[in-house]
């Protein structure tokens, strides 16, 4: 049992996904620590407000300061999320798959920082459509370490809609999520530590 707890301590925390990700991006690219402001995420094509039942041709792009494209390497990925509508894509190209409800890049489409897509506005334009989109620029290790991560939540209003038109930066950690998280850590080591003892 003591050999098992040691080995589990020199296991990596995450693995790359150059496949592609699922439901445990949906918040983000936690794995590959806090989110990094010097990676950018552009989205552009979509419009102000959308009519309804109407497709719109746009573009997901990341760049990074600090982690360069080297061609025919994995350089990055995505997660893109929406609450509403329907999105589809060149399924040619091969870069981007459904994956959990969402959509991500493939094997193919971690070679790239860009990817298009076709949004198909829902029926109803007096409603809202939310996009939640994570990027991750990556360094090729096939590994969590040294990759950075960013993401974005926009909401897309229809034409006829009145309400609240926030579009915001995603998941930003209040102090008290690190706090736990260290209280957490600490309690872990305390209990390797009484079981190395025994």
């Amino acid at each position: 049992m003591l050999t098992l707890v040691i080995l589990a301590l020199f296991l990596p925390l995450a693995t790359s996904a150059p496949g592609g990700i699922g439901t445990s991006a949906d918040e983000g690219c936690l794995c590959h620590g806090e989110k990094n402001s010097d990676t950018s995420l552009l989205v552009t094509g979509l419009p102000d407000f959308f009519e309804s039942n109407t497709t719109y041709n746009f573009s997901i792009e990341l760049t990074s300061e600090n982690i360069p494209m080297e061609s025919g390497k994995p350089v990055g990925g995505f997660r893109l999320l929406i609450s509403d509508g329907m999105i589809s894509f060149d399924e040619e190209e091969g870069l981007i798959q459904p994956k959990d409800g969402g959509w991500t890049h493939t094997e193919s489409g971690n070679t790239w920082r860009m990817w298009n897509f076709s949004f198909t506005s829902p029926l109803d334009n007096s409603t809202f459509v939310d996009f939640t989109i994570h990027v991750n620029a990556v360094n090729g290790n096939q590994a969590s370490s040294g990759d950075e991560w960013n993401g974005l939540s926009i909401r897309l209003p229809g034409t006829q809609y009145d309400g609240e038109m926030l579009s915001e930066q995603a998941n930003n950690f209040a102090p008290t999520d690190y706090a736990v998280g260290m209280v957490l850590l600490l309690a872990l080591s305390s209990i390797l530590i009484i079981t190395l003892r025994d």
